[in-house]
């Protein structure tokens, strides 16, 4: 009954805690597209909080002025505003302001393209509400790839839904060889869709991958309570993770697709973006047996085997919740 109780305090905790919405804490993007010597094309993109968009604002400093309307629509859940600036001495000099942007949770991804197609890429976050913009002949090709790995790894460390389907993939892993083999065929599953969904390649709708990837979680925590070794999943655990970490990549695109990759660097954001995922994903799995390794120090009885039935129960629950969610806003 203790375990029963501990379970649902933490399920209640966490069904009501702004970390557990899935896509609350997905960056925003500011894209600054030059079209001549004193002409900016802007696009503004914002992800949709509960549906709701969140009071973030763009502020520009300098001689900087609007010359079209702002045209504003909804897609995949974020809403995209795109206008026109004229800025006669260009953006060299220029500060850039993210209204509201202090004191909350989210990023934003900047990204300046002059007309040689040189570009910068910086993340705005609660430390850095303001970007005093650089000449542009001071690009440094690094930037983009410091800037989306660190995309790719808070991507997973934030994404609830794939830690879990992480966590289910040690659970159902026997050994560690097992283990090596399941965690690489995850990866190399998703890296192919992600691949794949951000140069569209090949697209299909997110809203139903979403659901699915929820109810992977739940087929996986029903495998490790019931706890059989004949069962598919548990004998060929690599087999599972490879079919469902399709699904997985397709999901970590959908982000992509938010936040947009640079035109002319797109391999190098994708191959960057995919290896912090993959970062991400290690420290996690590195993380989780160090967990199990303290529980066990501070309280012999408690092991992997112990926390089966809690773990898998709260992973289901949690999963179950997050697809009828999913499903509602189909």
């Amino acid at each position: 009954m203790k375990w029963v109780a501990a379970l649902f305090t933490l399920l209640f905790t966490f069904l009501f805690s702004a970390y557990s919405w899935a896509d609350d804490l997905r960056p925003a993007s500011l894209t600054i597209q030059q079209v001549d010597a004193t002409a900016f094309n802007i696009s503004w993109t914002v992800p949709l909080k509960n549906g709701a968009r969140p009071a973030f604002s763009v502020r520009f400093s300098g001689s900087a002025r609007q010359t079209s309307p702002t045209t504003v629509r909804r897609l995949n859940n974020t809403s995209r505003e795109t206008w026109q600036l004229e800025s006669a001495a260009g953006f060299a000099g220029e500060t850039i302001t993210i209204v509201g942007l202090h004191g909350s949770t989210y990023e934003v991804l900047l990204r300046l393209i002059n007309l040689n197609s040189q570009a910068i890429t910086a993340v705005l976050n609660t430390d850095r509400p303001a970007y005093l913009v650089p000449a542009m002949d001071a690009v440094e090709g690094d930037e983009t790839m410091t800037a989306y790995i660190g995309l790719g790894i808070q991507h997973i460390l934030l994404g609830l839904d794939h830690l879990l389907f992480v966590a289910c993939l040690v659970y159902i892993s026997a050994t560690r060889k097992k283990l090596f083999l399941t965690i690489t065929g995850f990866t190399l599953a998703h890296s192919v869709t992600l691949i794949l969904a951000a140069t569209e390649a090949l697209v299909i709708p997110i809203p139903p991958v979403e659901v699915v990837i929820a109810l992977s979680i739940v087929l996986l925590a029903r495998e490790i309570v019931q706890n059989n070794e004949a069962s598919l999943s548990l004998r060929y655990p690599v087999l599972v993770s490879s079919t469902f970490g399709l699904l997985h990549g397709f999901g970590f695109a959908s982000v992509l697709a938010d936040i947009g990759l640079p035109a002319h660097e797109k391999i190098t954001a994708l191959v960057c973006f995919n290896l912090g995922v993959e970062i991400g994903q290690l420290l996690f799995v590195a993380s989780l047996f160090l967990v199990f390794w303290m529980l066990k120090k501070l309280y012999r009885p408690l092991s992997m085997g112990t926390l089966r039935v809690p773990v898998s129960y709260f992973c289901g629950v949690l999963a179950t919740f997050w697809m009828f969610q999913r499903l509602a806003t189909f």
